[in-house]
């Protein structure tokens, strides 16, 4: 019993590293998660109306994208609730220490968003165009990605541009 559960762990391990290592070009997956999490890494103080915060560049498809970084819980959780606009800023990064699950509401947004979801290596996972929602979170509509991700991009609804999540530059 104990060879056979071996033997098949063996062969599970040998599939998540041959998944792991494929993909898109632009090299490996773990290359290319280890690039993106040490640009977003590289932060400065944001402006406002976002002081507190850190700032970034990261690409998503052709465009590098200023972004203010939200990745403590408490700024996570404040989101761009009661913000009419986005002060200079492209949109803003969810970085989250792992993969997760959490999911959003629109609770006291102003405006609607769209918001994509992204994996470790940077590939888009899923997405949404949220609406405002005057209720709290209890009583607004859920969007929850189809799979745990590390990152996400909110912005503007129909502002997100297409393609995986990358360091700029």
């Amino acid at each position: 019993m104990r060879t056979t559960v071996a033997s098949l762990l063996a062969v599970v391990l040998a599939g998540v590293v041959m998944y792991g290592c494929g993909g898109a070009s632009g090299g490996s997956a773990p290359a290319r998660a280890g690039a993106l999490s040490a640009r977003i890494a590289r932060t400065t103080r944001a402006s406002a109306p976002f002081g507190g915060l850190t700032a970034t560049r990261v690409r998503i498809g052709d465009q590098c994208l200023h972004v203010v970084v939200a990745d403590t819980e408490a700024e996570q959780e404040e989101g761009l609730r009661a913000r009419a606009d986005l002060g200079g800023y492209d949109a803003m990064l969810f970085r989250f220490p792992g993969p997760t699950t959490t999911a959003f509401t629109m609770s006291g947004t102003l405006v609607p968003l769209t918001i994509g979801f992204y994996d470790a290596a940077g590939r888009r996972i899923d997405g949404f165009r949220m609406t405002p929602c005057p209720g709290d979170d209890a009583g607004c509509p859920v969007y929850r990605a189809r799979d745990p991700f590390r990152y996400a991009i909110e912005t503007t609804a129909e502002r997100l541009p297409a393609g995986a999540l990358v360091p700029c530059g």
